[in-house]
């Protein structure tokens, strides 16, 4: 079936955002699409946009999406502990439909056991014609299609008005529930008072030195054999025997040239310092539990004393129901570096490239990012012997560097677009970046 069989649609975009948007009714209501998304807040986050632009395609009625636990992250938050529910089924009712469960008539069939419902197992990026031709005659016969896993199963390169819905979802539908925002608007609120000779402004850093990051990048550094050994232990526990497959090969060193290893607290105060940043900047860390915190964390305080976190800005008390759940907890520092006047990169992953994105929404593409050139900050940081002015110098250069790419506006091919939508919104958002209220409500839920 073609793509443009299932759709009758007049002008996609309007100042209003008011879509007009038709499906064939006999599909609407009695089809309907499962997902598992897995990974991460972020990654979950990828696959819940992608489901509901999957759900648009076949024109079927989506199942709020299910959240995997895994025991790397080892949260067993559901859809509604980490967003806003009746936000996101009200924000797509007039594009796709959206429910809590499937049908009693058809858990029935299944014995009220959604994992007895056949899974489709579907290859990476998997176009759109895959799922037109594969997919959606199952979901004709049987009425109910699931699809585990479902991260990156939906090819970026799709039809516009199927990309526009993950637009719509991302910058939209998915709005933090009300216990995440709530907190986060006082984290907000306590690093912008904490941050007043500086106006209100801060600078928020993403560092990843977390024990299961480290394990992960395979890198090594001071802790020696003991290090490797600890390190081994925590890849086999969290990944299996990925890491001892045939063929995969360890290369700690090839690792750091290649910027591949997580920058440390002592690398991240270094280069800030070099780049010309005080020691009195108003800085906000998210992180996860930092690897050897007490060991690792004290060179970047000294470096820059006015630091805060979570649970510095926090009391015991308002983080007792996030303690065990790293999803939210996560959220909690996304929302906090979206309001930062400057965001730092440290690693790439999900959580960067969705809050670049969204601060590139946020402000009309003018949000100041730090995404430093790390092959070239590990050669820098290897010389033992280039003196503090030279590495100011090339510090000050890099900043420039990075400076010029922020500015430059990239073209993409909405035909041929292989970047991710969440990273770079134009030009498939813009008409939702046109329309849009300057605000942090399109991510969180007013304090009541």
């Amino acid at each position: 079936m073609e793509g443009n069989n299932l759709w009758v649609r007049e002008n996609l975009c309007s100042s209003s955002i008011k879509l007009n948007w038709w499906v064939i009714k006999s599909l609407t209501l009695d089809r309907y699409l499962i997902i598992e998304a897995n990974g991460g807040l972020n990654q979950q986050r990828s696959s819940i946009c992608s489901a509901v632009a999957l759900a648009g395609l076949l024109g079927a009625t989506l199942v709020i999406p299910r959240l995997e636990f895994h025991s790397v992250w080892q949260d067993s938050s559901e859809f509604a502990d980490i967003y806003d529910e009746e936000h996101f089924i009200f924000t797509l009712k007039d594009f796709v439909t959206v429910v809590r469960e499937l049908p009693e008539e058809i858990m029935k069939t299944y014995d009220f056991n959604i994992s007895s419902i056949p899974n489709i197992r579907v290859q990476a990026w998997a176009p759109a014609s895959y799922y037109l031709g594969e997919v959606y005659p199952v979901l004709l016969n049987q009425r109910v299609v699931r699809i585990s896993p479902f991260a990156n199963r939906l090819s970026m390169n799709v039809p516009p008005h199927i990309q526009f819905l993950r637009c719509l979802t991302n910058y939209k539908a998915l709005r933090f529930s009300s216990a995440i925002s709530n907190l986060a608007q006082k984290l907000v609120n306590r690093v912008t008072e904490k941050s007043s000779s500086y106006g209100g402004k801060y600078v928020s850093i993403h560092l990843r030195f977390e024990e299961d990051m480290v394990a992960f990048s395979c890198c090594l550094y001071d802790g020696g054999r003991s290090e490797k050994f600890d390190m081994d232990a925590i890849r086999e526990k969290g990944w299996g025997k990925k890491f001892k497959s045939s063929g995969h090969v360890i290369s700690p060193g090839l690792n750091r040239i290649n910027g591949r290893c997580p920058m440390t607290p002592l690398e991240v105060g270094m280069m800030l310092r070099g780049m010309g940043f005080a020691n009195d900047t108003p800085i906000y860390l998210a992180s996860g539990k930092i690897h050897q915190a007490d060991r690792n964390l004290m060179p970047l305080l000294k470096m820059f004393p006015l630091l805060q976190t979570k649970n510095l800005l926090a009391t015991e008390d308002e983080l007792a129901e996030f303690q065990g759940y790293s999803s939210r907890l996560a959220a909690l520092d996304y929302a906090v570096c979206l309001f930062s006047e400057v965001f730092v990169s440290t690693q790439g992953g999900n959580f960067p490239h969705f809050l670049m994105g969204h601060r590139r929404f946020l402000y009309n593409g003018h949000a100041k990012t730090i995404k430093p050139n790390k092959p070239k900050l590990a050669l820098l940081l290897h010389n033992t012997s280039i003196r503090w002015d030279a590495f100011k110098n090339e510090m000050q250069s890099m900043l420039a560097e990075i400076d010029k790419k922020g500015t430059a506006v990239p073209i993409v091919k909405k035909s041929r677009r292989k970047a991710s939508i969440y990273s770079n919104p134009l030009p498939e958002c813009r008409c939702l970046l046109e329309s849009k209220n300057i605000s942090s409500a399109f991510m969180l839920k007013a304090a009541e």
